[in-house]
């Protein structure tokens, strides 16, 4: 009874982690991935990206739970999840938002807002591609955070095709 109380203790006192290790550990975890940050999508939609060609590649983040509250201490927080509520949820962004971890100096992040809407999951292609020249944001890291440059204005989702902007 009282190690399980000991514990309990411990926790609740416990030390904050340190913000480089939770970046490095992110870093180490999902570089060279791409993240699929929403708190619900439409009916079937998830179904349809699937199908899409590396549609079903996307680490999905459902930012509806108990881990992206304000109130959840961070020391209970993947390195992903404190990615996404202390760095990725503060752009203000229109969700679904994607993230994409080239490389270990920076993200790129876009949401997925098209036409009154979430755009159709064989787009998602498309914007994936051309994030590489227009994201939303691009985050780089510094010590225990980010910086965060603006690209393209939340409004502008257009999409750059070789048949010029959709």
């Amino acid at each position: 009874m009282a190690t399980r109380w000991m514990r309990g203790l411990l926790e609740r006192i416990g030390r904050e982690p340190d913000q480089n290790n939770l970046q490095k550990a992110f870093f180490d975890r999902y570089t060279g991935r791409t993240l699929l940050v929403h708190d619900g999508l439409p009916q079937g939609w998830l179904g349809k990206l699937v199908h899409e060609p590396g549609g079903g590649g996307h680490f999905r983040i459902d930012v509806s739970g108990p881990a992206f509250r304000p109130g959840t201490p961070i020391r209970r927080l993947y390195p992903v999840q404190w990615l996404v509520r202390e760095h990725i949820l503060p752009l203000g962004l229109p969700r679904p938002v994607l993230v994409k971890v080239e490389d270990r100096d920076h993200l790129r992040a876009r949401h997925l807002r098209r036409h009154g809407g979430v755009c159709d999951p064989a787009e998602v292609g498309m914007i994936l591609e051309d994030m590489t020249e227009r994201p939303h944001a691009l985050l780089y890291p510094e010590e225990g955070g980010f910086s965060v440059d603006w690209v393209l204005d939340p409004e502008d989702n257009l999409v750059d095709t070789p048949y010029g902007l959709i």
